[in-house]
C-alpha cells in the first residue's frame, strides 16, 4: 500500500493542498503518471498518518498487524525491501519451528539508482516554484553534514 500524504515539492500545477478533494485529484494524478498498481491510501489533510510515522517524505516502512514498525527506510528501493520481506519471513518460518528470538534494532546504508534527469523533470511537471524549493533544500542538507545517530552514507556536505 502507499500513503499518499502531502505534496513534497510543491509548485505553481501541484499546489499544497487546500482541500480534500484537491489532495484525491494529486493522488490520482500521482497514480495515473507513474502507473502505481498498489492501493494508494490517502492521508487528511491534517497529515495524521504521516505524523505517526514521523513526517519525513519519501519513506518505507514495513508494519506489522500489530501496528509495530518492523523495517523503514528513508527512500522506496525494492531491493530493499524484498530484503527485509525475506528476512522477517524466514524470522517467522524460525519462530514457528520453536526458537525463541529477541528483536533488535539495525540500521544499513543502501544504494538506489537514481535517475537526476527524470526527478527534474517530475519537479518541473509541479512548476518552477517546486524547482527553486528543491534547490534551496539541497543547499541546505549539503551545508548541514551527518545527521546525529545515523549510519554515514558517505555523500554527506
Amino acid at each position: 500500500m502507499f500513503l499518499y500524504t502531502r505534496e513534497a515539492h510543491p509548485g505553481e500545477h501541484f499546489p499544497a493542498h487546500r482541500s480534500f478533494e484537491q489532495k484525491l485529484a494529486h493522488a490520482r494524478a500521482f497514480r495515473e503518471r507513474f502507473a502505481v498498481e498498489r492501493p494508494i491510501l490517502v492521508d487528511d489533510l491534517a497529515g495524521t498518518g504521516h505524523r505517526l510515522y514521523g513526517l519525513l517524505p519519501n519513506m518505507t516502512y514495513l508494519i506489522g498487524r500489530g501496528g509495530r514498525v518492523l523495517f523503514r527506510a528513508d527512500w522506496t528501493d525494492a531491493a530493499a525491501v524484498e530484503a527485509a520481506l525475506a528476512y522477517l519471513r524466514g524470522a517467522r518460518a524460525r519462530r514457528r519451528e520453536g526458537l525463541r528470538l529477541k528483536p533488535f534494532y539495525a540500521e544499513f546504508v543502501g544504494h538506489r539508482w537514481s535517475d537526476q534527469a527524470a526527478f527534474d523533470a517530475g519537479l518541473e511537471v509541479a512548476g518552477p516554484q517546486a524547482v527553486a524549493d528543491f534547490a534551496q533544500a539541497m543547499a541546505r542538507w549539503t551545508q548541514g553534514g551527518q545527521v546525529p545517530g545515523r549510519v554515514a552514507t558517505g555523500e554527506e556536505g
